[in-house]
């Protein structure tokens, strides 16, 4: 049994939340306590220990950054609870850091549960709270780092350094210019939101790549780009008008 708090200065915020974990999760999740106050939550969890906190951001008197600073290092994970906010939603996938909206829909409590129950990491890391903030303080600026959840833990990634993504199922393999390989378990899909803002593009279903790394383009067989690291990859019919959109500014001789 998980033992986990909820920390929100909003009563119905707490009430609510309670009130689903305990009709649809209270096999799996035991509810030490709900608090109001962040003063009386940090005052809590320095006594006592824990597997999950739902933090809200934005509280009075404290934050719930200034909470986990206060905390650092701890054995826990939180989730934050946050109301939409697309930089805040940025940081969340850049840091690997697990969030839900408010108001708070029980289908995706339910899968951000599975996905954390699967998890063999189970405790944030100051470098993820540093991370996310610094994702959300550079709101308009190309994010530099991407945290990727691995088997071990979590591996902190220079964007620029990776040279493609290629999709395995429900996981994507990350091929970087250092030769090394990283297999996580997030979709393809899901690593193109990450990517995109920093000039990834997808050029087939399971190839997304980073154009700074494109070698050739090949018209064989429908058309296909040769990376810096010698793969070929195919080009689907469908991006091919994207490929060429993006060839059509680089100087030819």
């Amino acid at each position: 049994m998980f033992k986990a708090i909820l920390i929100d200065d909003e009563l119905h915020c707490t009430e609510s939340l309670r009130l689903l974990l305990t009709e649809h999760f209270s096999d799996r999740i035991s509810i030490s306590g709900t608090f109001n106050k962040p003063a009386e939550a940090l005052r809590y969890l320095l006594a006592h220990k824990v597997d999950l906190i739902f933090l809200d951001i934005e509280m009075p008197e404290m934050n719930g950054f200034e909470l986990l600073n206060k905390l650092m290092p701890f054995e826990a994970d939180v989730v934050f609870v946050t109301a939409y906010d697309q930089y805040a939603i940025k940081a969340f996938s850049y840091s690997a850091i697990s969030y839900l909206l408010k108001p708070i829909d029980d289908d995706d409590l339910k899968t951000m549960l599975e996905k954390w129950w699967e998890k063999k990491h189970k405790h944030i890391t100051a470098s993820q709270i540093a991370l996310m903030q610094e994702v959300m303080q550079a709101q308009h600026k190309p994010k530099t780092k991407v945290a990727l959840p691995t088997g071990e833990g979590l591996e902190f990634l220079e964007i620029a350094s990776i040279i493609r993504c290629e999709s395995d199922n429900n996981y994507t393999r990350i091929f970087c210019n250092d030769k090394t390989q990283h297999l996580i378990c997030r979709t393809l899909k899901d690593v193109e939101k990450v990517l995109a803002e920093n000039g990834f593009i997808r050029i087939h279903q399971s190839h997304l790549i980073n154009p700074q790394y494109m070698r050739k383009l090949l018209r064989n067989d429908g058309g296909s780009i040769v990376m810096t690291d010698g793969s070929e990859l195919a080009i689907s019919r469908t991006k091919k008008d994207r490929i060429i959109e993006l060839l059509s500014g680089v100087e030819k001789l």
